[in-house]
């Protein structure tokens, strides 16, 4: 590719800048196993929107591999409810596809309309319906990957753990057979809380309720952002008729939530993370964030947040972490630890990673300086 078309693929949402050797599109299973087996070093690439560098070509080394074009939609059957879907298949193409046969596919992360299912499956995507739905491991039924001599094999539920989530270091994910669910009608509220304490109760509450699909955080800047009152406020969905708003008063709820994430970033916010916390710590980390003046949205009934910082901010992010860790909070509970995180791993956590990656990719050929 020439080198003036490349810039685009040496950096991602992360706004970290790498340097690529050179970069390739297959359009098919054949053409991806023909380059692996003859590339020595590849950084596999999706749609570009992680936000932890795992798609950034390191040192001009690397040849990055975009299975976007990969975006075939393969059989669909209707009464076992799986379809079978290519790595580069665009989460809400696919949505609009099963809802002709009123199916959906009940991972929802807020990029759906530019997320690809490769790139899902790479950080096992969670999105706002975790609460009810988990992550997108739980709805898999097989992976195939090809290994880094261009194998192609078919990975089984027993075997998903060595490629769902590993963030592209062990193997290319090429297409995938995905469980669905019949479409749901589904309602929403929107609550105003008065302050942190309440919204832990309020969550308590809600969270014993199975008909609930989603519990969303906004802060009091990131609600007044979205022309709400200066309050805290929680989006909850129902997958029945429970809540207060209803078909278009519905769509149009959850078309002010998509809009979070331009409004933060559009304000000067582009370093998002996203901390885990359990729920009964939740106070003590927010009461940090808003004492550093950090904006902070996320999805509270699973305890992933998102606090947002400027680029005047970043200083806070190491501080952040720390207290995330003395609240015995993960560090990282979407976006995956890519080239950002990888210094705050776990020293036993990296050594179960290195086996895998030993044992999955010996020729040490995928994503090399991600993760690990």
């Amino acid at each position: 590719m020439r080198k003036d078309l490349m810039k685009a693929y040496e950096s991602d949402a992360s706004q970290l800048n790498g340097k690529a050797l050179d970069v390739v599109h297959p359009k098919t299973i054949m053409e991806v196993r023909s380059i692996v087996a003859r590339t020595p070093r590849i950084v596999l690439r999706g749609a570009g929107t992680g936000l932890a560098g795992g798609c950034v070509p390191l040192n001009g080394l690397d040849v990055v591999l975009d299975l976007s074009k990969l975006d075939f939609i393969g059989s669909l059957d209707k009464e076992r409810r799986v379809i079978e879907v290519g790595a580069g298949v665009v989460l809400d193409d696919l949505q609009n596809y099963l809802a002709k046969s009123n199916l959906e596919f009940p991972i929802d992360p807020s990029g759906r309309k530019v997320c690809i299912i490769g790139g899902m499956i790479a950080t096992d995507a969670v999105g706002s319906r975790m609460i009810k739905y988990g992550k997108i491991s739980s709805w898999i039924k097989w992976v195939d990957i090809v290994d880094g001599y261009g194998n192609l094999h078919r990975k089984g539920v027993t075997e998903l753990s060595d490629y769902v989530g590993m963030e592209g270091i062990t193997g290319v994910i090429v297409r995938a057979c995905l469980k669905l669910l019949p479409l749901k009608n589904r309602t929403a509220s929107l609550v105003k809380v008065e302050s942190l304490e309440e919204v832990v109760s309020i969550v308590r509450d809600l969270k014993r309720n199975s008909m609930i699909s989603m519990i969303e955080f906004l802060d009091k800047k990131i609600s007044k952002g979205l022309e709400l009152t200066e309050d805290y406020h929680l989006i909850i969905e129902y997958e029945d008729d429970s809540g207060l708003l209803k078909e278009e008063d519905y769509r149009e709820l959850m078309k002010m939530r998509d809009k979070i994430y331009s409004f933060v970033v559009n304000e000067g916010y582009a370093r998002i993370e996203d901390p885990r916390i359990m729920i009964d710590r939740f106070v003590k980390l927010m009461s940090w964030l808003e004492g550093v003046g950090i904006p902070t949205f996320g999805h509270i009934g699973v305890g992933i947040l998102h606090p947002c910082f400027s680029r005047d901010q970043e200083k806070y992010i190491p501080e952040m972490m720390k207290v995330v860790k003395r609240l015995s909070g993960q560090i990282s509970g979407e976006y995956g630890i890519g080239i950002l995180k990888i210094n705050l791993v776990d020293m036993g956590d990296k050594k179960i990673l290195i086996n895998v990656k030993k044992r999955t990719d010996p020729l040490n050929k995928f994503n090399v300086g991600k993760v690990i």
